[in-house]
């Protein structure tokens, strides 16, 4: 459209000016004139703003133009395509031309029809962020009314009001920016609009536009000017006069009072005389406007009531509207932390009843999600590490006294079901016939062990039953001698078994009571030596030789409850031997050196009074294999890495957060998050704090989407696919991409 034109008549040939066509023209004042043309080029409607210049070029059409280049582009700012100066018949003019809205300006659409409420509220709102967007560059309107808010729409048909003629305008200079107001009273302005301080031509500020704001806001709701003279039949002069007394009094009308919220309250912040008092900035009407105060208040009473749930939907529904709002970016982390830590304890105090009642795999989940949410939380860890130790395959225990599982070749005691340890607290050993000789120097005597009272008498032979044959004499004259005869034999046979019998017991009994070096001991199992020890094997394996010095030492205890001091010294011994850094073998055998040694001074006696049997200590589980122990190694390796992963994973997702809440970075974010999502994939991780970013980002994304700024929710959209790539945010890219 900037073609470069040398004449009028050019201009003419592309822009066909009527004049005198009533119909074409939209709108005239102390400026000049606007009129609809076609452009014959693009074949579409523009309009032409001309004016006259009058030599002084800071003020002129041209001059207007150039200032509303210097502004950048955004959705509530109207805009030049071009402006040019050409001598026409009667004088020398500036012709601008911008696009042409049909539905012309807000002063139109006022007096066509009343305006429903989510059009007031999308007029409200677009006209604040045209004033903000104007007020950041640092240029004042000066001249801001209904007829210069052009209106237009989007393609949903929503009205989009756009700020224009910047005839007034100002741009600030530095210096004068470093005040609160400053020096712009020339009085111009229309008489309605104007606030109190370009009426008295004070120093004025920024919110000069806002009192402005407020009589516009005033006229949307009720249709009627703030300020107006009563004065029927009057100059136009009286009239003017009439409205700025009202204006510089600032007199409300009553119908203020009948005004909904949150429009009221806008209007009174804005229509108040002194400037320092006055609202200053958009932002506090834009809050009002969307209720963003009360919603502070009532997320702060949910969070103080410990409400987080509820705070929480709260708070994400200001940051919904308000993204950059510190007091509910605050109110999300806190309730979010608040959230997690009822989670960890509800999830903690399941696990501890579901451990108590040995349901580990159910408190193996409890405690991996409470990893999920806090990967270095203590307890969750400890707790974790013992599920998993209980859940693990336990080998079978044998009884080493029973069966040597792995090879030894310790001697292994032969037990039977003849002997029982008596109960009575003192046992005196049977009298022998013949006293049996005691030496002075011997130690205490010691209950016969079991071996010794296995023997038992042998039984008397059973004879065959006499029988007689029926129906015949018996012999009796033969047989009685014969019996007697017999009788006799079997008698002295007898007799001279229990001599034997008693002789052997004497002697066994003598024999325990004599010294350990002159007890007799039962036959060593071939391949063992005579006093039990563990010999070393050739190639044999560190785990092999632990193993076999188990075995040993729960030989070595049971002699040791038997004081069977001798054995015990025997088998720790050799079992040092092999490996002399076991201190448990260690104890046990200066225990069994020193026992032995009160034994040899203490006094002697027959009887002697059993200790109380100590409880039998537990049977040394075997080591468990080497395949095992290897899947047990690589099992635990593997959770190490993944526990280091996904403490990785949790603080990418918490860089692109934190790159997204202190900088709206998105593409930062993106990056982190997409590398955590590959990282997720590959090694199966917890992705709950993905999903409650995800979550967040997808609502903001459609709530902005909602409002039809599609490049805007395109761009959340794609934050959200960096965290989770679902076919629903897929498809909502694309159906950004096709609005």
């Amino acid at each position: 459209m900037n073609q470069s034109f040398t004449t009028f008549q050019d201009f003419r040939k592309r822009y066909p000016i009527r004049p005198n066509d009533k119909e074409a023209l939209l709108g005239s004042g102390s400026y000049g004139r606007v009129i609809k043309v076609e452009d014959q080029i693009d074949t579409e409607w523009v309009a032409i703003k001309i004016s006259e210049f009058k030599g002084n070029d800071t003020k002129s059409l041209r001059a207007e133009v150039e200032l509303a280049k210097r502004v950048p582009p955004q959705t509530n700012i109207a805009r030049y395509d071009a402006c040019y100066r050409f001598e026409t018949d009667t004088s020398v003019s500036d012709f601008a031309i911008m696009k042409y809205y049909p539905d012309g300006n807000l002063a139109d659409l006022l007096r066509k029809a009343p305006l429903t409420p989510t059009q007031i509220y999308d007029i409200t709102q677009g006209i604040l962020l045209g004033l903000q967007h104007l007020h950041k560059i640092r240029i004042v309107h000066r001249d801001f009314k209904p007829a210069n808010i052009l209106i237009s729409r989007d393609n949903a048909g929503r009205f989009i009001p756009k700020i224009a003629d910047f005839g007034l305008s100002r741009l600030v200079s530095e210096d004068e920016l470093d005040s609160s107001d400053f020096d712009l009273s020339d009085g111009r302005g229309t008489p309605s609009y104007k606030a109190p301080e370009q009426i008295e031509g004070s120093r004025v500020s920024f919110n000069l536009d806002l009192w402005a704001f407020g009589v516009i806001l005033y006229e949307i709701m009720t249709g009627e000017k703030p300020f107006k003279s009563d004065l029927r039949n009057s100059s136009e002069q009286s009239v003017r006069r009439e409205i700025e007394k009202r204006i510089i009094t600032v007199q409300l009308p009553a119908r203020l009072d009948h005004i909904a919220e949150p429009y009221q309250a806008m209007i009174r912040r804005c229509l108040v005389r002194d400037i320092h008092e006055r609202v200053r900035k958009e932002d506090e009407l834009l809050d009002l406007l969307d209720s963003i105060p009360q919603l502070l208040v009532d997320a702060r009473k949910l969070v103080n009531a410990q409400r987080y749930d509820e705070a929480h939907d709260l708070f994400d529904q200001i940051l919904a509207k308000r993204e950059q709002n510190t007091e509910a970016l605050n109110g999300v982390e806190q309730c979010r932390k608040a959230i997690q830590e009822r989670k960890i304890t509800e999830l903690l105090t399941e696990a501890g009843r579901l451990v108590a009642q040995q349901l580990f795999e159910p408190a193996k989940s409890c405690y991996e999600q409470v990893l999920g949410s806090e990967p270095t939380h203590e307890v969750a860890i400890r707790g974790l590490a013992f599920c998993i130790e209980q859940l693990r395959p336990q080998p079978k225990v044998e009884e080493p006294e029973l069966t040597d599982a792995y090879g030894t070749d310790a001697y292994i005691e032969e037990r039977t079901d003849v002997f029982e340890e008596p109960s009575s607290p003192v046992i005196t050993p049977p009298v022998a016939k013949h006293k049996p000789t005691i030496e002075t120097n011997l130690p205490p005597k010691r209950v016969a062990s079991p071996s010794a009272q296995r023997e038992v008498a042998p039984l008397p032979p059973v004879l065959p039953p006499v029988t007689t044959t029926p129906g015949r004499i018996f012999p009796w004259k033969i047989i009685v001698p014969a019996a007697i005869v017999l009788g006799g034999l079997v008698w002295g046979i007898n007799s001279f078994s229990t001599k034997t019998s008693s002789s052997k017991k004497i002697d066994s009994v003598s024999t325990a009571g004599s010294s350990p070096d002159a007890g007799t001991k039962p036959d060593v199992p071939a391949g063992s030596s005579k006093t039990g020890v563990i010999e070393p094997k050739p190639g044999e394996s560190k785990e092999a030789l632990d193993r076999r010095i188990d075995v040993a030492l729960g030989k070595a205890r049971q002699a040791n409850q038997r004081k069977d001091y001798d054995r015990v010294i025997g088998l720790t011994s050799s079992a040092l031997q092999l490996d002399p850094d076991r201190k448990d073998v260690a104890n046990l055998y200066k225990a069994a050196i020193d026992a032995k040694k009160a034994m040899a001074t203490g006094p002697q006696t027959l009887s002697v009074t059993p200790q109380v049997e100590s409880p039998r200590p537990p049977v040394p589980e075997p080591t468990k294999p080497d395949e095992n122990k290897t899947k047990e190694d690589a099992n635990s390796k593997r959770l190490k890495e993944k526990q280091l992963q996904q403490e990785t994973y949790d603080e990418l997702i918490e860089e692109g957060v934190k790159a997204i809440t202190s900088g709206n970075n998105k593409a930062k974010a993106i990056d982190a998050f997409s590398k955590a999502q590959v990282l997720a994939k590959e090694h199966d991780l917890n992705t709950a704090k993905a999903d409650v970013a995800f979550t967040k980002y997808m609502a903001k994304a459609n709530n902005i989407f909602a409002t039809d700024e599609f490049e805007g929710a395109k761009e959340w959209y794609k934050v959200a696919r960096a965290l989770k790539d679902t076919e629903e945010v897929r498809r909502k890219i694309k159906q950004s991409t096709n609005q």
